[in-house]
């Protein structure tokens, strides 16, 4: 009979938030098992030669703009052990219906220049939420607690609790806009008319717009 080993936590997922916990766990003294009902670990961001040989394609997720931006990751040596990431020139293309797309840039002023009458709005929500993320970052991503910077965290709050379609509607009067920050939005997995579905809409643009190279990155690869 197999002897039985007994462990103080199990995680079941060998995901990133998986991998996470159990980091977390083995940082406070305790032995940890992950289980993983896949050949190879990662979950989501997993690559595989799906098609032809030197051909790596994502199994699942390709983007990863909180990945660094994450507190926790970003205290973790995750260079030291073979981690890549790639940033590229433009965040995404939302494609229109008239066959053009507009493009969320590297910048908020690139961004901002490309939207017409709306570019003074794009501007006036962005640019302070571009400049304060590296404080404002960690009171949102962080664990509950009362905010390092309460009053950027309640300005914050104040856009991020309402519905994604009514923020657009409110701040953005041309419909490329719209559609660009419903896109991002969409990412909460939400109906745009769900309260805090805003939330998504503005964290993901900034972190897509954020220009600090401590946390500018937006694909991860792995290296091989």
């Amino acid at each position: 009979m197999a002897k039985s080993v007994a462990y103080d936590a199990v995680v079941v997922g060998s995901g990133p938030n998986g991998l996470a916990a159990a980091i977390v766990i083995a940082q406070a003294g305790k032995s940890v098992a992950v289980f993983e009902a896949n050949d190879s670990a990662g979950g989501g961001v997993r690559s595989a030669e799906l098609t032809l040989p030197g051909y790596v394609h994502d199994l699942c997720s390709s983007v990863y703009p909180l990945a660094i931006g994450s507190p926790f990751f970003a205290a973790l040596p995750l260079g030291e052990h073979g981690l890549e990431w790639i940033q590229p020139g433009a965040a995404l293309a939302h494609p229109l219906d008239d066959g053009t797309a507009i493009l969320l840039e590297r910048s908020v002023e690139a961004t901002a220049n490309a939207l017409g009458a709306d570019e003074l709005a794009y501007r006036k929500i962005f640019t302070p939420l571009t400049a304060q993320w590296n404080e404002l970052g960690r009171d949102i991503l962080g664990p509950p607690r009362w905010p390092r910077h309460p009053f950027n965290f309640a300005r914050f709050g104040l856009q991020a609790m309402q519905p994604a379609r009514r923020f657009a509607e409110r701040c953005f009067r041309e419909s490329r806009t719209r559609a660009l920050f419903a896109g991002v939005a969409a990412h909460s997995m939400l109906p745009l008319e769900s309260w805090g579905s805003a939330a998504f809409g503005l964290v993901l643009t900034v972190r897509s717009a954020k220009t600090d190279r401590r946390f500018d990155f937006l694909l991860a690869l792995p290296r091989r």
